[in-house]
């Protein structure tokens, strides 16, 4: 009776076999009396082009009439380069011995899909069970080996994984030939048209934004800042319209642009006397702890912060959980953890105590209690994984570079959800002269709260001072009309375009598919 394990790639089986004690090593697989741990290199497996089914379809322009062609069965086909590992996988597979055959790639549709195009293209008809994992400790494995389940409980997944597949398929070969022969080309380029499910839309999302920025006309305007000062506070303001909000249905009129002369003409008129009296209103200001990373969000932060491509970001965070083993699974869609996680939740963050950069912070939470536990924790928002968060295992001193800057931010970012919020003091500093409206706010931290983590640095302009009065006469020094021409959107970034793609649907009326999209 043998057990066999077939991990994504060669070092996730080098992990396993050290957890599960299997110490014979193979060309390809690990070998020990009743277990066989053996590797993908990715996808080992591909679908069949259409003229594998019909040599009618070689000939992309004489096949339009049959287009779209859609086969009765996906039949699939071993990739070249990895075809050596794939025969091998199927000689273990095909072995008497076998008596199951363990998952044990990407816990996600896309490691359904390498494991499950194996054992259909091998034809065996044995008992499956999936690993699922979500850390690369070498606890998480072996609970995840011990606890593995039968793989009809994924049954779902894997028919998610296909149609995807099946869907990519479908569109990118019919639509790209159809893309050839009907779009016009110029007779020089070498380089074919192609369509696909995600890059053709993704594209149209591109395309719709320029064309924004192409039709754009610029409008003139005047934007008014004055200086103003009393008894030694000193400090620029700028004028907006009394009592006027931005109009949506006139996005150019907003309340700090004068768009017409005669109103810059009453304006200037109007603060020629320098008449000014000004007035402050404060207001407290919370700003909530942030939630874990998913993989999107955490994409945009690199992006902010650092203007990494969402390539980069993927490429270190799958380093800090596969190779170094610091973080759970980064490629998730959740920003939660499961009811189920608050003992381990725990455990992690005593463990990061013993890391001097954050031992501060980790201390302080357990001190106080693990705040927004209701928010964090919540089971029916986590569908394949939880969110990205430190697993607890101290980082190698050699953790440099991209990877010890991710990291950190990871970290920073999970201990600073389990903060109570910041509080901010909002000054607004309102001048008025002969009823012609100057506003400046600034703000200024009261409580830390999680800023204590991430600091942020106070919005107070150097010689802001502190008003005599409230309310009290005060000196226009100057002031200035500038004049601009209002620009157009921005061109689109990586950053703004996950986020398009992230609200893809909000357009669409029926409730039903914009919640798919």
């Amino acid at each position: 009776m043998t057990i066999v394990i077939i991990a994504e790639k060669p070092s996730v089986a080098n992990d396993l076999a050290s957890v599960l004690n299997v110490k014979d090593k193979k060309e390809s697989h690990w070998h020990s009396e009743n277990l066989i741990i053996t590797w993908a290199v990715g996808h080992l497996l591909e679908l069949k082009s259409p003229d594998e089914y019909n040599s009618d379809l070689k000939n992309w322009r004489k096949s339009l009439d049959s287009l779209p062609y859609v086969p009765e069965s996906f039949d699939l086909k071993p990739k070249q380069y990895t075809k050596k590992q794939l025969n091998a996988i199927l000689k273990i597979l095909k072995d008497k011995s076998v008596t199951e055959v363990v998952n044990a790639c990407d816990a996600a549709r896309e490691g359904e899909l390498i494991f499950r195009s194996i054992i259909q293209y091998s034809g065996i008809d044995i008992p499956i069970s999936r690993m699922w994992m979500q850390s690369m400790t070498d606890d998480a494995l072996l609970r995840a080996y011990n606890d593995r389940k039968s793989g009809d409980n994924y049954q779902s997944l894997s028919d998610a994984a296909f149609a995807r597949s099946h869907a990519d398929w479908i569109i990118g070969m019919n639509g790209s030939r159809v893309a050839n022969i009907r779009l016009p080309k110029n007779k020089r380029e070498k380089t074919s048209n192609s369509l696909g499910r995600v890059q053709t839309p993704t594209l149209a999302l591109v395309v719709d934004h320029e064309l924004k920025i192409l039709s754009y006309i610029p409008v003139p305007y005047w934007q008014l800042n004055a200086k103003f000062s009393v008894d030694g506070a000193s400090w620029t303001a700028r004028w907006e319209r009394n009592g006027h909000k931005d109009d949506p249905s006139n996005p150019e009129r907003k309340s700090h642009r004068i768009v017409d002369s005669d109103e810059k003409s009453t304006v200037e008129q109007a603060i020629s006397s320098g008449k000014t009296e000004v007035s402050e209103i404060s207001r407290v200001k919370k700003e909530q702890a942030p939630m874990n990373f998913d993989l999107t969000s955490l994409q945009k932060k690199s992006i902010s912060l650092w203007n990494w491509t969402s390539k980069r970001n993927d490429s270190v965070a799958q380093d800090l959980y596969d190779k170094f083993k610091i973080i759970s699974y980064p490629r998730t869609d959740s920003r939660y953890l499961t009811d189920d996680m608050k003992d381990e939740v725990g455990k992690i963050i005593q463990s990061i105590a013993e890391q001097s950069e954050y031992s501060e912070f980790a201390n302080r939470i357990s001190e106080n209690g693990l705040k927004n536990s209701k928010r964090n924790f919540n089971s029916s928002k986590v569908r394949d994984h939880f969110a990205i968060i430190p697993n607890g295992n101290v980082p190698p001193k050699s953790l440099s570079g991209d990877h010890k800057k991710l990291y950190d931010l990871i970290v920073r970012n999970f201990l600073a959800s389990w903060y109570d919020n910041s509080e901010w003091k909002v000054t607004k500093r309102i001048a008025n002269v002969e009823d012609q409206l100057f506003i400046k706010e600034v703000e200024e931290i009261e409580t830390l709260g999680w800023r204590e983590v991430i600091p942020k640095k106070n919005s107070i302009p150097e010689g802001w001072g502190i008003l005599p009065d409230n309310p009290c006469k005060a000196s226009l020094v100057s002031y200035e009309f500038i004049e601009e021409m209002s620009k157009p959107p921005n061109r689109l970034t990586e950053r703004s375009l996950l986020s398009l793609m992230e609200s893809a649907g909000k357009n669409i009326e029926d409730g039903e598919i914009a919640d798919l999209m």
